[in-house]
């Protein structure tokens, strides 16, 4: 069996009747599912979307320099 999604609104009118429609088809199985990205508060979109513009613009660190950094600091607070 082939499985396929179809991402539809119910906003709209025309959306709604097509799920109905879909609902009396014997050989269509249905699944609602809500999306990560409506259940999740404005704080964290933002928080995702200033993420995805750093990786846009190379504004990123590799594993090695944050590394090295935290090395840095644990060493210097040792020291003080």
């Amino acid at each position: 069996m082939q499985n396929y999604t179809i991402k539809i609104s119910e906003k709209n009118a025309k959306a709604k009747a097509l799920i109905q429609y879909l609902k009396t088809l014997e050989f269509i199985e249905l699944t609602k599912t809500d999306d990560w990205w409506d259940e999740i508060g404005i704080e964290n979109k933002a928080s995702i979307e200033r993420g995805l513009d750093d990786l846009k613009n190379n504004r990123t660190h590799s594993d090695e320099e944050v590394r090295n950094s935290i090395k840095e600091r644990i060493l210097k607070a040792k020291k003080a």
